[in-house]
């Protein structure tokens, strides 16, 4: 009994743990975002099932057949169990096909571009910083580590980054999107989200480009869909450089 005590005061909290490693995702802000933090969730509790009945049979195996006191004589023994076998097979499988469509249906979902996106943002790399231009308009932000580029972008409204590079491999990368995408010379990469939460969130390069690659910070406000248009407004009467 002491035995089985002990055991699950490990066993319970461990049981909980993918769930908390879960939860320490950030909380997504655009609709891609969600579907892809929900993909997360779906295989931090599977995983924790499983951890959970192979820990149990593990601990029900070491109680129930450890030797007993003047007891020698080995348990039943036998060599082969077909159906048993078949189970523990089929079931890995079943999980792990499960599992890629899953992935396959969100991967579809968060890489389909917006047909006709609000905002259409060419985004440039270079070391060590941004230049963030506004299609459609003479807007361009350029952001330098001694003055990191603040873009201001609308909610509620599908937005399409175009992804270049001047020099290097870098990789565009705002946590709170769930979604990290690399950009590379010669190649051009893009993507669309809808941000769903008004707010202000810190992007980065995610990919070691050189020197000051960690210097290469920059800010998405997140603003109504008015105060957008306003802000655009006022960046063409600055003539449109930043």
């Amino acid at each position: 009994m002491e035995m089985s005590q002990r055991g699950r005061k490990i066993l319970v909290p461990a049981a909980f743990l993918p769930l908390i490693v879960s939860a320490c995702t950030p909380e997504p802000i655009t609709s891609q975002g969600e579907q892809v933090s929900d993909l997360y969730t779906i295989f931090s509790v599977i995983a924790a099932v499983i951890f959970v009945v192979v820990a149990g049979l593990i601990g029900w195996s070491l109680i129930r057949y450890r030797a007993k006191p003047g007891d020698d004589e080995l348990p039943p023994q036998f060599h082969t169990n077909l159906k048993l076998e078949i189970t523990w097979f089929a079931i890995p499988q079943v999980i792990v096909i499960g599992l890629f469509i899953a992935t396959a249906f969100v991967l579809v979902d968060v890489n389909e571009e917006a047909d006709d996106p609000a905002v259409t943002v060419d985004v440039e790399a270079f070391q060590w910083g941004w230049r963030f231009g506004y299609s459609g308009t003479d807007v361009t932000i350029i952001g330098i580590p001694q003055d990191p580029a603040e873009i201001v972008l609308p909610v509620n409204e599908p937005i399409t980054f175009v992804l270049n590079s001047d020099d290097v491999v870098h990789a565009f990368y705002i946590p709170k999107f769930l979604n990290k995408r690399d950009v590379i010379p010669g190649k051009e990469n893009r993507f669309s989200v809808t941000i769903q939460e008004e707010g202000t969130y810190q992007g980065f390069c995610a990919e070691f480009c050189g020197l000051l690659h960690d210097r290469m910070p920059f800010t998405v406000q997140a603003v109504s869909s008015a105060s957008f248009e306003s802000w655009l407004e006022g960046q063409g009467d600055d003539d449109g450089d930043s």
